[in-house]
Order: structure tokens, then C-alpha cells, then sequence
């Protein structure tokens, strides 16, 4: 595995759905049977939270960068899987962080 995909993976795996346990409303008896009406909402998240993201993602450019030097310099350019890359770029672009000139643009 080269050292572009191992930091591909490690930010992958830490950055997985978090389990939440969405809010169920109380349901009142209905006169005749109904399957039960659940409203959820997706969590909010805090400026702190998007603000730790954000450095994450930061961070995470700057050992891609240097990882891809790495790569390069021992002969194993280009080795990251795409759907991984994908998937950063996609993190990276909610909060405004563009990887382009570090991994490539999208093929």
C-alpha cells in the first residue's frame, strides 16, 4: 500500500457515520390502524465542530502532499484508489478546501 492510500484510509475511517439515534415523536392512538409517522432531523452541527473539521481536512492536505512527494520519489506514483480520493475531495469541499493541487482533479 502506498502512502498516499494509507492516509486515504486512515481519514476514511475517521471521518464514518457517526450512529445517532434520531428523535422518535410520541404517537397518539389512531382510530383505525395506521403504521406510525416518525419525523427525523439530521443532527446539527456546532461552528466548533465544522471548525475541527475544517483543520482536520487541513491537515489532511498537508500529509497527502507530503505523502505524494513520497510516493514518487520510491516509484509508487499514483496509486490511490479514485472512490477514496472521491470521497476526501468530497469532505474537503464542504468545508471549503480544495484538494485539486494536491491529488489531481476529478477524472
Amino acid at each position: 500500500m502506498c502512502t498516499i492510500s494509507m492516509i486515504g484510509d486512515h481519514y476514511r475511517d475517521m471521518w464514518k457515520p457517526m450512529p445517532w439515534y434520531p428523535n422518535v415523536l410520541p404517537q397518539v392512538p389512531a382510530p383505525m390502524p395506521q403504521a406510525p409517522i416518525t419525523i427525523t432531523m439530521p443532527p446539527e452541527i456546532s461552528r466548533a465542530e465544522f471548525d475541527d473539521l475544517k483543520r482536520q481536512v487541513a491537515e489532511m492536505k498537508e500529509l497527502l502532499r507530503r505523502a505524494k512527494a513520497y510516493d514518487e520519489q520510491n516509484g509508487e506514483p499514483e496509486c490511490e484508489i479514485a472512490e477514496k480520493m472521491d470521497l476526501l475531495r468530497r469532505v474537503a469541499k464542504m468545508v471549503g478546501v480544495d484538494l485539486d493541487d494536491v491529488i489531481g482533479k476529478t477524472p
